[in-house]
Order: structure tokens, then C-alpha cells, then sequence
């Protein structure tokens, strides 16, 4: 084995011999590449060495003496990894920066490689004055570097880094000095073994030492020179500020902590938990790409800070959650700013000139969820782990501060993605790629996939099906030059090879939500063969969202469900936000996704406490807080339910979304919510929460989303947000229903979200279709497309009779067994709201036929065709089964009692034949159908016998008063269809809930506004800032002088 003094020896030899090689750059640069993979095998060597094995690490003496006569540098496996982590970086960094090194010349060489030498031997060194030294050329060379690119904000940022780093130099040398006075020696470990804390002055030169290195990771409010460095400087050496010297500065504040006391570790997790959450919800204003990627820097040290300092609590699980944060950090940070120096654009919304180009998209698209904490990446098992320990010890106040400070940096990164994902208002400009700079980016986007799959094995997560599901998902990736058919073939053949090999191993309720997600599935991208061309990037996104759906059902831990869970709405987003004007939409989705899911994650948490293993039982034994873990789960679930009050991101994503995403999205999706609260309910039962009953209360609430969105439906000129709305407002019935915990309620339920699933796909898809044909969405500029489109109006009509509930087809089968359950149940005023909600569904199923396919023609429609075979081809599908189940109704009412019976025995139905029977009445599908079919017929031959010889009238070809009608293009009577409804009622379905939301945002942007002007961009400001910190820091900590 290679010693490790010569990481430093290397570093030293190539940076004197720079000087010999005149003004041979090029050769100079290749030299320091040379050293630095130098530097990296001896790292890599060291890793090699200890990984498995539990050596103890090796001192490496200098200077013939062992210490304390002498400094000392250690290798052990954690110096192995931080070491490589470093080097790894560098030479990435100096590779990319290869242009800016060679201009600069060989001066700048050294002052790089001297940083990267600085950094390691902070890492390994054992004695404090050494530390001292190195912080102090880390920082120096740091100060040089930022005016690699000298300008008017390099040279500012760089001079306040140094006066910054000077003072904090100051405090270390100080505390520094303290201890050697007080300890009698400057060796790390010597030190340790020491009881200065209980010396006199000994506490305070502890604390000088520990709140300097804090200090150079840059905490909240203390860091406003940091900010302005990372704005300053060229984003190569940004890069290296937030990967290479905050990787070093984390290891050196693990090193000192053995320091301090109890009191020092919960400083340091308050310090930054606090930083964490204050950083990101600054950075929810910011709009400067190189700034705002400062602010996540100092966000994410934070975290990693919090995670040091909850050492006492969280033990051996410490340095998993610490590296996998870290690690995620390192490369999507590094990653980001590398990027951030190819695009070139500093404000976000200039980022928009990227759009459409696959591979800048994947690799922010890799980066930006490696930082939010989303599967497969390190930080997702880091923040899990995170998150149940902290449950686990009850800290719940820490929890939420983390869960709210990654919500907010999700807002702003997630903007930033949008921006560069759908923002048109700039010019498309794709830079140009460059070998050396594309190949760093490309090496980290690999590693965060790779350790990704060794965090997940580390955390115990085994999910065979997820990992052939990211095979394929990869695969359309590769292929996706490949045309719209052979891709769509693939999908439809993965999803019924999965469905062939697995429908045996299925059971209960899990047969039906196998069904809808798989099933419909395959229903659905049948109309994908409509398309033409290559369709750049569906395919692969559209297979994410049904592996995530299908990962709910394969999952046996509340990890794998997790994870599955993620993934879903990772595909999911990218789906909506392929919409034309869908960017505001899909920023809406994920963020309420990303809360619903902090939401399910911190119930897991507490339903976790107490227990051994993640098995998704633990849900039916949950030890402590059982109400509070039902609570948060049932909200989280809620949220892809588009309950009331957490609906505002539906409209908009359905409405925009491409016309066969928008039936994926509403029939298939939201059933994830349902499914969720299926299994939260059947695990943990009814719940009181402060004595109130939490099912009780979400009747209500599943009553009140019913009616406020068949009404809000009612009102809408859109015709995709009209079945938007009527999605909330059907689902609302489907949590009115499982909220009774009995035989019939769930029944009904279980029966709507079937049916819901059947009309709602076969609704979008047909308005797809006209939407497609006539180019708008609004009704008021559609009409009489009843002879043009007569296969799609056959679709729709037959789609409002179920949702209306009128016989003889399956709506009226659910409203008779809910009506039983509401008996049974004696919900009385729940069920008046609901049932009037059915009432209001009729207004907008009447407007949406009527207005669309009666009345004039347009002009512009004369030529118009019918929808494209492979969009009405899955809609007579779903009209098939939709009248076999309606003849039939005990084909699928029954199979559900029976999957019911084991939780709930009684009330169930009794079923001869057709006939249904309950202790409130009977009904008959099949007789129905027949009566129905059969009255339909007569009237309809009566009318055609007596109206055979009638004249048909051309459209124009009437008079009314001595005068012609108008024109339909004129006309517009399908405007503000409901007026009088409106004038009424309309008070009920004023924007109150979106507007209460905007109000959280503008009040959330007005915090981080004013807060942010701290940062004023004085040094002395800064400075100032820097001393108060020390003085409120140590006041807190000791309680006074």
C-alpha cells in the first residue's frame, strides 16, 4: 500500500515543479491531472484496504516523532472515503475547468492543486494547529480561485470570502491557542482524552474551536459572504466550494465534536436545523441560478450538521444518514453548478433555452431530485432513516423543521426544473457540449444511480420488481429514437407479461386496484398508437408512473411502499408538465405530492416506533400516537385523492395534460390515494383524535368535496377542467363511502372507484378526441358535432349516464347501495349533501353533451372528421364492459362482497341471481336493463314510424319573426351556461381554497423577501453578522457571561 503522506507529497513535488515548466501549459495541466489521479488511486488504495475489514486505522508520523512532538496525519476508512470523495472532485473539477486553467495559467494550476492538498490534509490530520494551517491555505487558495474569472462580482465576493475566513481564522487560532494553554498539547486525540470542559476557560476555548468550524460551513444568518461567493465566482470553482471544501469541512467538524458535551451536539443539530430551513426558504425568492444553488448548499451542510449533532440519539445509524445526505449533496451539487457553467444563463427563467434537448434535461432532471430526496438516490434511504429515528426518539418538532425546510427547497428547485422543462419565452439556445465538461456531469449522474442501489441494499430494500421495472424504464430510454408504435407495443406488452406471470399471486382488494392500475393500463395506451412519430421521452415516463402503481401492490415494507410511492409521482410529474401550458400545473402537483408525501412518510415514522422491522403490519399494532399516524397518513393519502381543500393542483394538470395522459392521470392515478386509505383503514381502524372521531370528520369531508366538485364542475367553460372537477367530485363520494367502516359503504365505494376508473378514462379520451379535431377545449366554441363525431357522442352519452346515476347502467347500482349504506349508517346530513351533489352532477353532464355535440355547427367545423380509430378503439372497450356490468351486476358486486365478508361480515348483500336484496330494498340490474332496453325501443320505433316521411331543415333554412337566426358564430349560447345557477349559488365555489393557498405562497415569499435583505452585500455587514453570531452562539450555550 501506497503511504498516504504522499497525497500530500504529490501534491507538494508537482506544485514546485509547475514552476520548471516554463510556459508549457498544456503539459503543465496534464501534469496536475496526472497528480491528482495520483491522488485518487492512493485514496481508492486505502478504501480497498479497509472496506470489510475492521482495521484499525494507521498513524503516519512525520518529522521521526510521534506526537505530541510531532503532527501526525491518520487514514482509516473514513479518511479513505472523504479523501477520495475530494480528490475525485478535483480532478473532475480541474478537467472541466481545463479551458479557464490553461488562460490563467500555471500560477492558478498551483493555487488549485494546493487547494485540493489543503483539503485532504484537513481531513487526516491529527494535531489542531495543523488543521489550523491547512483551513487557512484551503481558504486562501479558495479566495484565489473565485477571481479565476475576474469581474465586478468575482473581485467583491472574493475579497469579502477573505475578510470573512480571516476573522473565522481568527476565532480557530484563538480557541486554538486556549487549549494548548489550557491542555498542554494540540494532538486531536490527546485533546479528547482531556477534561477541558471542566476546566476554567477550557469550555470557551472548545467552544472558539467548534463554532469556527461551524462557521466555515457557512450557518444562517453568519453566511451572506458565502452566498455572494458562490454568485461571484465561476461555477467549476462553485462547484468545488459545495463539494470538495464543505465535504472536508463536515469531516473536520465530526473529528472535533469529541470535544465537546451533550450541550455542543444539540447546538449543532438546533444551528443546523435552523440553517436548513431558513437557507431554503430563502431561496424561494431567489432567482439567480448560482445564488439560489448557494443557498441549497448551505441548506444541505445544515442538514448534514443537524444529523452530526443528533449523534447522541441516533448512534451507529448516524454515518449512514450522514453519508448518504452527503453523497447526494456532493454530486448533484457538483453536477448542478457544472451544468450551471454550460448552460450559462443566471437568471432561472433563461434556462427555458434548453427545453426539448433530452440530455441537459435528464441530467438536471438526475441532480435536482438527488437533492429533493427522491428514489433511487442516496438521499431518499438517507432522509428515511432520518426520519424514522427521529420519530423513534421523539423528535417531532426536528422532524417537521426537516420535512418543511425539504418542502421549500423542493419549491424552488422544482420551479427551476419547470423553467427549463416547458418556459418558451426565450429563444431555444442548446450550448454546446463539450467533452471536457460533459464528462464530469455524466461520471457524477452515473454515481448517484449506482450508490443509489448500494444505499437501497444497505437499507434493507429488495424490491426485485422495481429493479427490472427501472431495466425497462431505461431501456425506452436508450430506444427512444425508436417510432411511436414499436415503443407503444413494448409498453402494452410489459404491462401484460406483468399481469400474465402475476395475476395468480393477487388476492382481495388488491385484485381490483391490480385491475385499474394494470388493466387500465393497457387500456389506455391503446390510444397512443394515435400518435405518430417518435413521441421523444413518453414512453420511459409513462412506464415510471405504472411501475410506481404497481410497486404499491408488489410492496410488503412501509419502505418498499415508500419508494413505490415516489416513484409514481416522479412519473407522474413529468407527465403533466409535457402539457402545453402546464408548467404552473405541474409545479402545483408535485409540491402537493411532495407534502402529501412528507406527510404518509412521518406516520410511517410514528407508526414505526416501538418496532423491529418495516413490515406494512406494523400498521395494524401501532404502538404510540396511533390517532396522530392515522391523521397524517389519511391527509397524505388524501392529497392524490383531491379531497377538498387539497384539490387545487387537479384542474389545471388534467385539463393540460396531452389527450391520453389525462385519462392515465384521473382514471388510473388517483386510485393510488384510494388504495392508500383502503389499506390505512383496513390496518388501523376507526381512530379519535382529541376524542373526536377522525372517520366521522372525513365523511364530511368526502361529502362537502362531492358537492363543491360536481358544483365547481358545473361552472366551468373548459371542457378537460369540467371532468377535472367531476373527478374531485366523484371521488368525494368514494371517501364518503369507505369512511362508514361497514359491508355497504365500502361497497358502493369500492363499486364507484370502478366505475369511476371505467367512465372517467372513457370520458377524457373522447374529449381528447374532439379536442384534438376542433383544437380548442372551451364548449362555448364547439356545437352540433353530434353528425360529425357520432361515435364519440355515443361515448359521451353513455359516459353522463353513468356518472348521473340513471338506470339502467352501473351509476344507478352505486347510488342504490350507497343509499342502503346511509341508511345502515344514519348519516342523515352527510347524506342530504351528497345526494344533492348527484343532482348538480346532471347540470354539468347535461352542458357537457348538449353544448358540444347539440345546437349550431360552427363554420370552421363543416370538415370536420370523427376522433382517430385508436382513440375511440379503448373507449368501446370500456362500453363493452361498462354494459356488461351493468347487465350483470352481481359479475362484479359480488366478487367485492366476498372480498369484504373477512373484514366486514355483516350488512352484506344477498344476492339471487341479479337480484339484490338488503334490509332496505331490492334491485335488479339485469330486469332493469331489460325494462329500460325495452321501453328505449318502443318509443324509438313509434317516433321513427310516425316521422319517416319528415322533412330534415338545413341549419340556416328557418325563419322565426319576419327574420333568419344568427349565425352560431355569434351566438355563443353554451357561454355561461349555468348564469342563473351561478348568481345563486356561485358564492359556494368562489376560489376561497386556492385563494387561501396563494396566500401561504405570497406570505412564504414575503418572509424570505424581507428576511433575505440581511444580506445587503457589505463585508463589514457581514463581518458584523459573523461577531453577533459568536455572542448570541455562546450566550445560549453557557446561559449568560
Amino acid at each position: 500500500m501506497v503511504n498516504p503522506i504522499h497525497i500530500v507529497s504529490i501534491a507538494l513535488g508537482v506544485a514546485f515543479a509547475l514552476g520548471f515548466l516554463g510556459k508549457r501549459e498544456k503539459l503543465a495541466l496534464g501534469v496536475v491531472y496526472s497528480a491528482l489521479a495520483a491522488m485518487i488511486a492512493i485514496s481508492a488504495g486505502w478504501l480497498s484496504h479497509f472496506w470489510g475489514n475492521i482495521n484499525e486505522p494507521i498513524q503516519i508520523f512525520t518529522g521521526g516523532f510521534k506526537p505530541p512532538f510531532a503532527i501526525n496525519l491518520q487514514m482509516g476508512l473514513a479518511e479513505s472515503v472523504f479523501t477520495l470523495l475530494i480528490n475525485t472532485v478535483g480532478l473532475l473539477g480541474a478537467i472541466y475547468l481545463a479551458k479557464e486553467l490553461l488562460q490563467a495559467g500555471k500560477n492558478m494550476m498551483i493555487v488549485f492543486l494546493v487547494l485540493v492538498l489543503g483539503l485532504n490534509v484537513m481531513v487526516m490530520t491529527r494535531d489542531l494547529f495543523n488543521l489550523f494551517v491547512f483551513m487557512e491555505i484551503q481558504s486562501i487558495a479558495i479566495a484565489g480561485l473565485v477571481i479565476l474569472n475576474p469581474d465586478r462580482k468575482s473581485i467583491p465576493a472574493g475579497f469579502k470570502y477573505v475578510i470573512a475566513t480571516g476573522l473565522i481564522s481568527g476565532l480557530l487560532l484563538l480557541g486554538t491557542v486556549f487549549i494548548y494553554y489550557f491542555g498542554g498539547t494540540l494532538n486531536i486525540d490527546f485533546i479528547s482524552q482531556e477534561s477541558l470542559l471542566y476546566v476554567k476557560g477550557g469550555s470557551v476555548a472548545i467552544f472558539l474551536v467548534l463554532l469556527s468550524i461551524v462557521l466555515e460551513l457557512k450557518p444562517f444568518p453568519a453566511n451572506g459572504w458565502a452566498l455572494d461567493v458562490y454568485e461571484g465566482a465561476h461555477p467549476g470553482i462553485g462547484a468545488l466550494i459545495s463539494a470538495a471544501s464543505a465535504t472536508a469541512g463536515i469531516f473536520v467538524l465530526d473529528k472535533l465534536m469529541v470535544f465537546g458535551n451533550f450541550t455542543f451536539y444539540n447546538a449543532i443539530s438546533i444551528i443546523g436545523a435552523i440553517t436548513f430551513l431558513a437557507s431554503n426558504l430563502l431561496g424561494i425568492k431567489q432567482e439567480n441560478t448560482r445564488r439560489l444553488l448557494g443557498y441549497s448548499s448551505v441548506g444541505q451542510i445544515g442538514l448534514i450538521m443537524t444529523i452530526i449533532g443528533l449523534k447522541p440519539y441516533l448512534g451507529e445509524n448516524t454515518k449512514f444518514i450522514a453519508l448518504a445526505i452527503l453523497v447526494s449533496h456532493y454530486l448533484a451539487k457538483a453536477g448542478l453548478f457544472w451544468l450551471a457553467g454550460i448552460v450559462n444563463a443566471d437568471k432561472l427563467k433563461d434556462w427555458g433555452a434548453i427545453r426539448g434537448h433530452r440530455i441537459y434535461l435528464f441530467l438536471m432532471g438526475t441532480f435536482i431530485f438527488t437533492l429533493v430526496g427522491f428514489p433511487p438516490f442516496p438521499s431518499f434511504f438517507g432522509k428515511w432513516q432520518l426520519v424514522m429515528q427521529l420519530a423513534n426518539n421523539h423528535h417531532f418538532w426536528l422532524l417537521a423543521i426537516i420535512l418543511l425546510g425539504s418542502l421549500f427547497e423542493g419549491v424552488y428547485l422544482f420551479r427551476w426544473l419547470g423553467y427549463a422543462i416547458k418556459w418558451d419565452e426565450v429563444e431555444q439556445n442548446y450550448p454546446k457540449i463539450k467533452l471536457n465538461q460533459f464528462i464530469p456531469i455524466a461520471i457524477f449522474a452515473v454515481l448517484t444511480y449506482a450508490l443509489g442501489f448500494y444505499f437501497g441494499e444497505l437499507s434493507g430494500y429488495k424490491s426485485t420488481f422495481i429493479y427490472i421495472a427501472a431495466a425497462f424504464i431505461a431501456f425506452l430510454y436508450i430506444v427512444d429514437f425508436l417510432l411511436v408504435f414499436i415503443k407503444n407495443t413494448l409498453s402494452i406488452a410489459a404491462m401484460g407479461f406483468y399481469l400474465y406471470t402475476n395475476l395468480s399471486s393477487y388476492q382481495s382488494y388488491y385484485l381490483i386496484f391490480l385491475a385499474i392500475f394494470v388493466i387500465g393500463g393497457i387500456i389506455t395506451l391503446l390510444a397512443g398508437y394515435t400518435f405518430k412519430g417518435k413521441r421523444t421521452g413518453f414512453y420511459s415516463l409513462v412506464m415510471m408512473m405504472f411501475a410506481g402503481l404497481i410497486g404499491l401492490l408488489e410492496a410488503r415494507t412501509t419502505l418498499e411502499f415508500f419508494f413505490a410511492w415516489e416513484l409514481m409521482t416522479a412519473g407522474s410529474y413529468f407527465l403533466i408538465i409535457r402539457g402545453k401550458k402546464s408548467m404552473e400545473h405541474a409545479l402545483s402537483y408535485i409540491l402537493f405530492s411532495v407534502g402529501g408525501a412528507y406527510l404518509i412518510l412521518s406516520g410511517f415514522g410514528i407508526a414505526q416506533i416501538g418496532h423491529a422491522g418495516m413490515g406494512l403490519d406494523i400498521l395494524k399494532d401501532v404502538h404510540y400516537y396511533a390517532p396522530i399516524a392515522f391523521t397524517l397518513m389519511a391527509i397524505g393519502f388524501m392529497t392524490k385523492l383531491a379531497s377538498i381543500g387539497l384539490h387545487i393542483w387537479l384542474p389545471g394538470a388534467h385539463a393540460e395534460a396531452e389527450a391520453d395522459v389525462s385519462p392515465m392521470v384521473s382514471a388510473i392515478l388517483l386510485k393510488a390515494g384510494v388504495f392508500g386509505l383502503v389499506m390505512l383503514f383496513l390496518s388501523m381502524g376507526p381512530q379519535k383524535l382529541f376524542g373526536i372521531d377522525v372517520l366521522y370528520v372525513l365523511s364530511w369531508i368526502g361529502a362537502l368535496t362531492a358537492l363543491m366538485g360536481n358544483m365547481m364542475a358545473a361552472f366551468q367553460e373548459d371542457a378537460k377542467r369540467l371532468l377535472a372537477y367531476s373527478s374531485i367530485g366523484f371521488l368525494g363520494y368514494a371517501l364518503f363511502g369507505l369512511s362508514m367502516m361497514s359491508h355497504l359503504g365500502w361497497l358502493a365505494a369500492l363499486a364507484l372507484v370502478i366505475m369511476h376508473f371505467l367512465f372517467k378514462a372513457l370520458l377524457f379520451l373522447a374529449i381528447g378526441g374532439v379536442v384534438m379535431r376542433t383544437k380548442t377545449k372551451y364548449m362555448y366554441q364547439m356545437g352540433g358535432l353530434i353528425k360529425k363525431m357520432p361515435f364519440t357522442f355515443i361515448s359521451v352519452l353513455i359516459g353522463i349516464i353513468v356518472i348521473a346515476g340513471v338506470p339502467p347502467l352501473t351509476g344507478f347500482g352505486g347510488k342504490w347501495i350507497m343509499y342502503n349504506a346511509i341508511m345502515e349508517k344514519e348519516w342523515f346530513f352527510q347524506a342530504g349533501i351528497v345526494f344533492f351533489a348527484g343532482v348538480v352532477a346532471f347540470l354539468y353532464c347535461f352542458r357537457l353533451i348538449h353544448t358540444i355535440f347539440l345546437g349550431q355547427l360552427k363554420d370552421e367545423h363543416r370538415k370536420l372528421k370523427e376522433a382517430p380509430f385508436w382513440m375511440l378503439f379503448p373507449q368501446y372497450i370500456i362500453l363493452i364492459i361498462v354494459f356488461v356490468l351493468s347487465a350483470l351486476p352481481n359479475s362484479l358486486l359480488k366478487p367485492i362482497g366476498d372480498i369484504l365478508m373477512p373484514y366486514f361480515p355483516a350488512g352484506a348483500l344477498e344476492w339471487h341471481g341479479q337480484l339484490a336484496l338488503s334490509a332496505y330494498g331490492y334491485w335488479n340490474g339485469k330486469l332493469i336493463m331489460v325494462i329500460v332496453i325495452g321501453i328505449f325501443a318502443s318509443v324509438f320505433a313509434w317516433l321513427y314510424i310516425i316521422n319517416r316521411k319528415a322533412q330534415k331543415v338545413g341549419q340556416f333554412n328557418i325563419v322565426y319573426a319576419a327574420e333568419r337566426p344568427s349565425r352560431p358564430e355569434t351566438t355563443h349560447f353554451a357561454y355561461n351556461f349555468f348564469a342563473p345557477y351561478r348568481k345563486a349559488l356561485g358564492f359556494l365555489v368562489s376560489p376561497g381554497i386556492t385563494n387561501f393557498w396563494d396566500a401561504v405562497s405570497d406570505g412564504a415569499h414575503a418572509i424570505a423577501d424581507k428576511v433575505r435583505s440581511i444580506y445587503n452585500g457589505n463585508g463589514q455587514t457581514y463581518l458584523a453578522h459573523i461577531i453577533a453570531y459568536v455572542v448570541i452562539i455562546y450566550v445560549l450555550i453557557n446561559g449568560g457571561f
